[in-house]
């Protein structure tokens, strides 16, 4: 069969619900040289196999391209098949040498910013690809002086920023209500990985909906007037990984038991009724089905508002105001999987500006998309 045979053959499989056929098809649609259909492949195997959908990428025709080496790197990366850090940062920069721009975005979510690392790996960009450069407004994250490095120099720089993301003590951590508790995370994101998240994903904005209780599907509704995008695996990246990872470190859970990340957006006149994130096994049914219960709610600031915008909860009477790179975390059932009355709560009215926020429910089990993206 031809590439577009093999394709089409694919999507009938989906269609069919037949994930092992598609699968078959994608495989064999790479090794005859559709880059895309080996890179699906790849990531779908990555979940239960990382090495060997690594190993399969350096089977295709096209294992010599740049940008397949980037996807092989971060398939490699969080499937946990490479352990040095140092290879890893090596990598990343010869590629964003060669002209791959994820590879450079890659390094600068680690960096922090106004840092020299940063500043290095920002002018690269520049020169690689000025319209990207003026996108991102990376000239918002530089330091007024300037810092000349070595390639050495700002590879060992970065191999540190790598340990760093990983450790759970690098994080403040300041618990503001001890009984449930409810605990805020400051710099969990840089302010670079903010204006990332928010200009990457904003297009893909929507009105943000309520479970309807009698059909179990979603509406839109008063109580909850934002919009949101979710952040599904096809369009998931090494930042939203990386973040998926931080969250389940600072959270003491496992990777694959969040939902997907959703980014949400408030204007001025809009909130988020008081409300409850744990689900009613009853009302909720087919929600449940994926993963069960949610026991955890984290929010992470994307900026900072200084007129409304707090996370009330109005039993404890306590607001968290939004502060940018900060991740406020609480449950929302106990060990019984009972609501826990306390973790009502509700996003305050904006008043004359935009509230950005990413969130992820984690669940008591693995989610679909815990399992699409890291396995059981």
């Amino acid at each position: 069969m031809t590439i577009e045979q093999l394709i089409n053959k694919a999507n009938e499989a989906y269609a069919k619900s037949d994930f092992d056929g598609a699968m078959g098809f994608l495989k064999e649609a790479g090794l005859q040289g559709s880059m895309n259909a080996a890179l699906d492949y790849a990531y779908q195997l990555s979940s239960s196999k990382p090495k060997q959908a690594v190993q399969y990428l350096d089977s295709i025709p096209d294992s010599v391209r740049p940008i397949v080496h980037y996807h092989q790197l971060l398939i490699g990366y969080f499937g946990q098949v490479h352990s040095s850090d140092r290879e890893v940062v090596e990598k990343l920069l010869q590629l964003a040498k060669q002209g791959v721009i994820e590879a450079s975005i890659t390094l600068l979510a680690y960096a922090p910013v106004k840092s020299p690392e940063f500043e290095y790996v920002a002018k690269g960009l520049q020169q690689k690809s000025p319209n990207i450069y003026q996108q991102l407004q990376l000239n918002r994250f530089l330091s007024d002086g300037h810092t000349m490095l070595s390639d050495n120099e700002a590879s060992d720089l970065l191999k540190v920023d790598f340990e760093s993301a990983t450790r759970s003590d690098e994080k403040a951590r300041n618990v503001i209500e001890d009984a449930m508790p409810i605990v805020v995370y400051e710099d969990v994101l840089s302010a670079f990985e903010c204006h990332y998240l928010i200009t990457k994903f904003s297009p893909m904005l929507e009105p943000s909906m309520v479970v309807d209780p009698i059909t179990g599907k979603g509406r839109v509704d008063s109580v909850r007037t934002s919009y949101i995008a979710t952040i599904v695996p096809q369009v998931a990246d090494w930042i939203t990984r990386k973040i998926d990872t931080t969250i389940a470190t600072l959270t003491n859970t496992h990777v694959n038991q969040g939902e997907a990340l959703s980014l949400l957006r408030y204007e001025a006149g809009q909130e988020y009724k008081p409300h409850y994130d744990a689900l009613s096994v009853g009302q909720d049914a087919a929600i449940f089905q994926d993963g069960g219960q949610r026991i955890k709610t984290a929010l992470v600031y994307l900026n900072t508002v200084e007129k409304g915008g707090c996370t009330v909860f109005p039993k404890l009477n306590l607001k968290v105001a939004p502060v940018q790179g900060s991740m406020l975390v609480f449950p929302n059932t106990d060990e019984q999987e009972k609501t826990i009355l306390n973790s009502y709560h509700a996003g305050e009215k904006i008043i004359d500006e935009n509230k950005w926020l990413v969130t992820k429910w984690i669940r008591k089990c693995t989610t679909n998309y815990g399992k699409f993206i890291y396995g059981n």
